[in-house]
């Protein structure tokens, strides 16, 4: 396989490993829609979604958790979460797609994550991304020898490579991706808003983790997360710009 598509067929080997389920709900988001769109700093739809999902997971521990099958069976849970943005860029004239990591979202403000993001986004991909083009570019022996190291041996270091959940979206080309795959324990999507503001979002989890009526449970918090916690921090965020506009209009008028 070329480079460009070499980590996906690896993370698509990996999640053969895992029975994941998708289950999705309809999300009224469009109190949250007109406060992002009132703020003068755009925010990605992106990350209001990722830091949501991060918060919940500080209520359900189990969206934290890992099943691990070496050297027995068992749950591994981290102590916060750990998100990977699928970012798709262009290098060398191919599409790849690169996986941002995003460590304890929760804990960190919008607007640091969106610096993240742009920095992901929009330095060279040389970069950001150098440790996964490189390894992209190892024979695929070598390249399952060291998935199976990073996957079996360190739960830390899974979580580290690759996450305890994972966020892709297509939602801005007005498409929903039904069915998200990655070797993780949850994978969270959306798909594109409607006129009313709705949604639709999926989350795909490992069944051996989880079940269906903790993950409607879930996607009803997270919705309340969007719908409350969200709208109150892009509504924080505009008063500071504006704030900040008022202070410096101040300043000019006084000098």
């Amino acid at each position: 396989m070329p480079p460009h598509r070499s980590i996906v067929c690896d993370l698509m080997d990996l999640h053969r490993q895992m029975p994941t389920v998708s289950q999705a709900k309809s999300f009224q988001l469009e109190v949250l829609r007109e406060a992002r769109s009132t703020c003068p700093q755009r925010i990605s739809w992106s990350l209001l979604f990722l830091r949501a999902f991060a918060l919940a997971s500080v209520e359900f521990p189990n969206l934290r958790r890992t099943l691990i099958n070496w050297p027995w069976r068992h749950l591994y849970e981290h102590p916060t979460s750990y998100a990977n943005l699928v970012v798709a860029r262009e290098y060398q004239g191919e599409p790849w797609l690169f996986f941002a990591p995003l460590e304890a979202p929760e804990r960190q403000s919008l607007l640091e994550l969106q610096g993240a993001l742009n920095r992901y986004q929009q330095e060279p991909v040389e970069v950001v991304f150098k440790n996964q083009v490189r390894f992209a570019r190892y024979p695929r022996l070598l390249r399952r020898a060291l998935w199976w190291l990073r996957f079996n041996l360190s739960a830390r270091k899974r979580i580290k490579r690759l996450g305890t959940f994972a966020l892709t979206t297509v939602a801005g080309q007005g498409v929903t991706i039904l069915d998200p795959k990655a070797p993780v324990t949850a994978t969270l999507t959306y798909g594109p808003f409607d006129d009313s503001g709705r949604c639709e979002v999926i989350i795909a989890y490992d069944h051996r983790v989880m079940d269906g009526k903790e993950i409607a449970t879930i996607l009803g918090r997270l919705e309340e997360i969007l719908q409350q916690e969200m709208v109150h921090e892009m509504r924080e965020m505009t008063e500071y710009f504006l704030e900040q506009t008022r202070a410096a209009h101040a300043k000019i008028n006084a000098a």
